[in-house]
C-alpha cells in the first residue's frame, strides 16, 4: 500500500465491529471479519444486512483512495447497490476494486466471500473524492 495507513485505522466503526484490512492483490482492497459476535447477527443467524454492506461500502470506499492517481484518500458515498445471494456466515472477506474513475468520482464493484471462498454478496457503488480535511489528516 501506497504509504496509507490500514483502513482499520482509518475507521472505528470497522474497529468496533472487529474487521481489519488484510494485504490484497494488486488493484484491489480486502478487509476481513474473522469472528461475527452476536451482536453482528440477525435472526437466522447470520451477518446482519448492515454488516454486510458496511464491509463493501468500506472496501470500495477504500479502493477509490488508494488509486494512484486519485486527488485523495477519502472517498465518500455517494450511492450504493447491494445485492444478497446467501447468508453470511463464519469469517467474511470484503473485496473492492475501481472501475472507472474521474477527477472527481469514482466507480467501484465489491464482493463478500464467506469462510469457504462462497459469495455472499455483491456491491457496486460511485464514491466521491473529499478534497477537504478529515481525522486522517489531523493524524499526520
Amino acid at each position: 500500500m501506497s504509504g496509507v495507513p490500514p483502513l482499520v485505522d482509518r475507521s472505528a466503526f470497522l474497529r468496533l465491529i472487529g474487521a481489519a484490512q488484510v494485504p490484497a492483490p494488486p488493484g484491489k482492497v480486502q478487509v476481513r471479519l474473522p469472528h461475527l459476535r452476536e451482536e453482528l447477527l440477525n435472526q437466522l443467524p447470520a451477518a446482519h444486512g448492515g454488516v454486510v454492506m458496511a464491509l463493501l461500502d468500506s472496501v470500495m470506499s477504500r479502493a477509490a483512495g488508494e488509486l494512484p492517481e486519485a486527488p485523495s484518500q477519502t472517498a465518500v458515498t455517494v450511492e450504493m447497490s447491494s445485492r444478497f445471494h446467501r447468508p453470511g456466515r463464519g469469517a467474511l472477506l470484503a473485496e473492492g476494486w475501481v472501475v472507472h474513475a474521474t477527477r472527481s468520482l469514482c466507480s467501484c464493484a465489491g464482493q463478500l466471500l464467506d469462510e469457504d471462498g462462497r459469495l455472499v454478496a455483491t456491491a457496486h457503488g460511485t464514491f466521491k473524492y473529499w478534497l477537504a480535511p478529515t481525522t486522517l489528516d489531523s493524524k499526520k
